[in-house]
Order: C-alpha cells, then structure tokens, then sequence
C-alpha cells in the first residue's frame, strides 16, 4: 500500500498523467501500426510452423492404394456416359447416376433435388460416416462448367470403394446442384432425413470438370461459415498424400507458376488472401461448397482439379480421395488433436491463434484508447457524465433499435423482390451522406461535452465487439477493425461541419464498404445479394455481425457529429 502510494505522488509530482492523455491520440495511431505490423511479420523465417499430423491414427500414405491403371478405363467408361448428361434435365441425371449406384447395391435417396447414396460399411456399427460430395457444376467457373471429371470418378470410386471390407465408417455420395442445395441437404440430415448413415466425421467436395486424363495440380478450399477452419489434420492428410503422389498442392488460389515458390512474398499473400476469403465466405455468389458443412462439427475440404495438360493423372485424382477417407477411416473418434484456430501460409506452414491473435487485440487497443481519450481529455466531459448519462442511454437505445430494425427489413425486402439488392448499398451511402450534410443548423444543439461522451461510448462499442469476435471469427473482427478505423481519429467537435469529418464517416459507413467490395474488389460475386441473404439460407453471421454489431457504433457516431453544435457562441 504504501509502495502504491508512494508511485501515486511520484506520478502526480511529475504531471504525468496530463502528458499521457496528450499521448492517447499518438499512442493509438502507433497501435495500428504495430497491427499491421505483426501481421506482416508472420510470413518472417521464425514465426510460422511447419505442418504436421497431430493425430498418429491417421497414418497418411502408409497402405497401397490399388484405384490405379486397372480402374482408368473404368473412369473413362463412366466418363463418356456422363457426358451424354450435360445438356440434359437435372432429374434426369440424377435418375441414370442413381440407377448406377443401385446396381453396386447401394442405398440410394432423394431430399428435394439432391440424390444421395449410401455405402453401408461391413466393420462398422452405423454410427460414423463420410461424405463425398460432387455438385453438378464447377463452383469457380465462368460459365458454369459441367463437373464430368469428378462425377465419373465419384461413380468409379462407388465401385472400387464396394469391393474393400476394410471401411468401418459408412460412406455416402451426395450429388447437389449448388452451394445452397447441399446446404439445405446437410441440414436435413441432422433434422429430418430418414434415410441416415450416424454421424459425419469428415467430407470432401470433389470438381474436376472437362480436363481430360490429365490435371497440373489440386486447388483446395478450406473456409467455412462465421470463421470456422477444418481440422488442420485434415488439410495436412490431404497435402501429405498429394505430396507423395508427386501432385502440386494450391491454397487461397496460387498460380501455378508460384506453387514450387515459398518466399515472404507468397506466404505474405496467401495469408491475407486466406483472411479475405473467410470474410467473404458465403457471401460470393460462387463458393468452394465445402462451408455448407459449417456449424455440424465436420471437417469439410473441397478438392478442385487445375489444368489439362499436367503429369497428374485421372487414377491419382481418385488415390488422394480413396487414401483420405482410409486415413479418416482409421479414428476411432472425431478429430480434436490438431489446430481448429490457424492461418495458412503455404500448404506445408501455418501459424496458430496464440501468434496470430495480438494483431487484432492491438486493434481493439486502437477504440478503447481513443474511447478514453475521449472521455477524459476534457474535464467538462468527466465533470457532466452523471448529467449526460440518461439522455445517452435513451440516444444509445434508439440506435440499437434502429439498427435491429434495418437489419431485420432489408433482407426480407430483397428476398421478396421488393428491392434489387446491389441497389441497398448505394441508397445507403447516399441518404446517410445527405442526411449529414442537410442537417439545419437549429438542430445541432449537442453541446460539446455531451457530443465527446456518446463519441466515448460508441467507440468504446467497437473495442467490445472486436474483443467478442476475434477468437471466435479472427477475420471478420479485423475487417471491422479496419473499416471503422477512421472513427478512431474523428473529433465530433474539431471535425464539425468539416470536410475531413464528412469523408471519414463517409469511408467507414458500412454501405460504402459493401459498394466498394460488390462493385470493385469482387466484381460479378454477388456480394450485396450474398451478405443480405446469406443469414437467411446459410446461418452465415456476417450481415447480423455488421448491421447489428458495427452499424449501431457507425450510425451513433455519424449521428453525433451532424447533431454537434459549434463551441462558438458567435457561429
């Protein structure tokens, strides 16, 4: 106590808190440095791990794969006949691959459009399986490739995989013709299909389109819903396997000329690539299909073949399927011991939470500090907090409600045709900025204390919601960190009436920032669509975390800069 004591005067003696509340505003901007400064320091030599196989049952690679030359005129065979089905009608299809399965002595089923077949396994008890999914299309492509490859190697694998006794988990082929369809399908499963197979553990989503007997390298999709990652076992299974098969592996869309490269500037890349693509996950248009499996505790991956002229073959394609589900076949519980929390720099590097992590706490430091700063820098604002505490709780209400408001309307308004959705972000750029700037002089009646107390608090708002969402969704508490980053330097009393003031909220206003990403950084993704709906057909929480989470902040924010009254009594 008296050590406490004896620090207290020794502080007050040397006038040191004035001068650190006139370093707040110099120590926030250096925060944000420092935070974008460790992120770019992972790609250094020592910060990131090579990958490993946490769990030894797997035993990648360890058992002769016999899908080889004899089964290539199998695929070959299947392939001509699925190639007949292109230009046919989707029950069509369905009813030709499903009268193949049953004549391998597989259950087969239908939920909506979707036809699905399962394999029974001879060692097994019913309670654990895995999926192979093949959509009826190649998800990133332009003109909706027909997925014959994959579908005539799926049937193949059907065949190859009933002869083995070896499975102890059941396997089931699932057949959708989109993102959205196997979605509704995986929810069905654990809601009100009949025909069932126990529990998931794993599943791959296979794309292989018109290549030919020959691929370059495999491109894998990992992101799920709401920043959920598989199991790192299982991506490291695959890229052990694919690496013994002498098979290219690609993450976060490397080009083929960069797959042998591993420099700063390609792990640096994939990394921000990787936190982009988990942002925008079930928000494009065109996904992966491997996120319909989030929120069901199963590792999904997809596995898309690339080019048409490579040393891989069609049979390799087939081993990397048949030695990962051997692999997932040999646990005899779900995968837990690898890294669900983890950032790919390469196929063969990552780095965990611990490591990544303090880049975005540094960010929530950003709003608490400048909450603080404003709060205290003037001593009118501390002296009036019990006068202003009421009237901010009601301001504070409204904006929330408003916010749940909008957040509840907008989608339902897309979903039902009343309004186009790349259309919403425009309106609310435009009537936000408008509202600001044509807001009369008589009604900025916020005196400044008042004005730099709700400031504190709606920045404040934001240091929670980073500090709630970065273990849980890493990425998406960045990007919010990043869009609401002009906030954390706008004075509701300096920037009043101000042109900075003006384009500092009009950079973080949420509707700018789906405009610009819609329009300009992935254009044709359908993402205003996507981010509207996406809550509505996926569970993807994306939308309910901006409108509801971030917007309220903004809004209040924006709110109390255009309701701000000039200090000067002569203005």
């Amino acid at each position: 106590m008296a050590l406490a004591e004896a620090v207290l005067r020794k502080v007050h003696k040397l006038g040191l808190v004035p001068k650190i509340v006139r370093l707040l505003p110099l120590m926030a901007a250096a925060m944000v440095i420092a935070s974008i400064g460790s992120l770019m320091y992972l790609g250094v030599d020592g910060q990131y791990r090579n990958v490993y196989i946490s769990e030894n049952a797997l035993m990648p690679s360890q058992v002769m794969s016999y899908f080889r030359e004899s089964e290539w005129n199998i695929v070959r065979g299947y392939r001509e006949e699925v190639s007949k089905l292109e230009d046919e009608d989707l029950l069509v299809r369905c009813a030709v691959v499903e009268g193949w399965f049953k004549k391998l002595g597989y259950v087969t089923s239908y939920y909506d459009d979707t036809l699905y077949a399962i394999l029974h396994a001879p060692r097994g008890d019913d309670t654990e399986a895995m999926v192979l999914t093949v959509p009826w299309t190649i998800s990133k492509s332009d003109d909706d490739e027909f997925n014959e490859g994959a579908i005539a190697i799926a049937v193949s694998m059907a065949r190859y995989f009933k002869r083995m006794s070896i499975w102890s988990k059941n396997i089931i082929f699932t057949f959708p013709k989109d993102a959205q369809a196997l979605r509704d399908w995986v929810e069905a499963y654990h809601t009100t299909l009949k025909d069932t197979a126990g529990s998931i553990d794993a599943a791959i989503v296979i794309e292989y389109g018109k290549n030919g007997d020959n691929f370059e390298y495999i491109e894998v999709d990992y992101e799920g819903l709401n920043g959920q990652l598989p199991n790192l076992d299982l991506i490291n299974t695959l890229t052990n396997i694919a690496y013994n098969e002498g098979i290219h592996t690609s993450i976060q869309g490397t080009s083929g000329e960069e797959l042998v490269k591993n420099t700063y500037g390609t792990r640096i890349r994939t990394l921000f690539y990787g936190l982009a693509n988990l942002v925008l996950t079930g928000l494009k248009r065109k996904s992966g299909g491997c996120e319909a499996f989030s929120g069901w505790q199963i590792q999904a991956i997809t596995i898309r073949a690339k080019g048409t002229k490579g040393p891989a073959d069609v049979t390799q394609f087939g081993r990397l399927i048949d030695s990962t589900f051997r692999s997932v076949n040999n646990l005899l519980e779900k995968f837990h011991q690898s890294f669900f929390f983890y950032l790919m720099l390469s196929p063969k590097n990552f780095v965990s939470i611990g490591t990544y992590l303090p880049s975005a706490v540094l960010m929530a430091l950003v709003f608490a500090l400048s909450s603080l700063n404003r709060l205290i820098r003037d001593p009118k604002t501390v002296e009036n907090i019990s006068n202003n505490i009421s009237n901010a709780i009601i301001l504070y209400t409204c904006v929330v409600a408003y916010s749940f408001m909008v957040g509840e309307l907008l989608p339902k308004a897309v979903l039902s045709d009343l309004v186009s959705a790349e259309v919403v972000p425009i309106y609310g750029m435009i009537f936000f900025l408008l509202v600001q700037i044509a807001m009369p002089s008589k009604l900025r009646t916020f005196q400044a204390p008042y004005a730099e107390f709700l400031h504190a608090i709606f920045l404040f708002h934001i240091s929670m919601l980073i500090i709630a969402l970065l273990i849980v969704h890493f990425a998406l508490a960045l990007f919010i960190a990043l869009i609401a980053l002009p906030l954390a330097f706008l004075s509701p009393v300096a920037d009043n009436n101000t042109f900075k003031g003006y384009l500092l909220i009009f950079l973080a206003n949420p509707f700018t920032v789906v405009f610009t990403i819609d329009k300009y950084i992935v254009p044709d993704g359908g993402i205003a669509y996507g981010l509207l709906t996406s809550y509505t057909k996926l569970q993807c929480w994306t939308w309910p975390l901006l409108i509801w989470g971030y917007f309220p902040a903004w809004l209040g924010i924006a709110f109390t800069h255009c309701l701000t009254g000039t200090t000067d009594p002569k203005k």
